[in-house]
């Protein structure tokens, strides 16, 4: 009688379809982990379904792993290839929910370094900018101070006249012949040379 009973028990489990009970668990693993929608069934039921579709997966994995070991390593890889879905699914559903309770407001900013409080936004230079020139001085309150150019006094390196003199004038007489043929159209001057060449001639003739 306990070996018949042992023989219908394993009839009966190689009827099922071991693929069939992991897609079953799966669906419930769904259910469980959505974070959007609640699940049909309550908690208990949850675990009820899945401990019993477990059970009966172990059943079969055990029978096979005596009378057929490679359909026992191929069930045995897809029970490894369930339980890490459904380890995603988990963490997935727990970093959801837990994103709901956090508040913005609660989340901690970085350190930033202490700055001097008398600079302004104005006098951080930005990236690429040019450095206000050295003569030149702006304020962030008011429109731009004009440059002031540093000039010497007049008259610096030049040697002055004693008091009651005046500076001389030009020299005596025309300006050379070089200058006049140079510069004589501009000032208004002209070379006088052949008059005195023809007055030369004359001379000579009378003589």
């Amino acid at each position: 009688n306990k070996k018949q009973r042992m023989m219908v028990r394993a009839a009966v489990l190689k009827m099922k379809d071991p693929k069939q009970i992991i897609r079953d668990m799966e669906k419930l693993d769904e259910m469980e982990f959505n974070p959007v929608q609640q699940p049909q069934l309550n908690e208990k039921v949850l675990k009820d379904k899945r401990k019993k579709l477990r059970e009966t997966f172990e059943r079969i994995l055990r029978l096979y792993e005596k009378e057929n070991p490679d359909i026992y390593k191929e069930l045995r890889k897809l029970e490894v290839e369930y339980e890490q879905k459904r380890a995603q699914l988990s963490q997935y559903f727990d970093a959801v929910k837990n994103a709901q309770h956090v508040e913005v407001e609660s989340i901690p900013l970085p350190d930033m370094p202490h700055a001097p409080s008398n600079i302004l936004i104005q006098d951080i230079p930005l990236p690429g900018a040019q450095p206000p020139s050295i003569l030149k001085k702006t304020s962030a309150y008011g429109p731009p101070v004009r440059s002031i150019s540093v000039l010497p006094p007049p008259g610096l390196g030049v040697p002055r006249l004693p008091p009651g003199r005046k500076p001389p004038g030009p020299p005596p007489g025309p300006p050379p012949p070089q200058v006049l043929q140079m510069y004589g159209r501009k000032v208004g001057f002209t070379l006088d040379v052949a008059p005195r060449r023809r007055e030369e001639e004359i001379s000579y003739s009378s003589e």
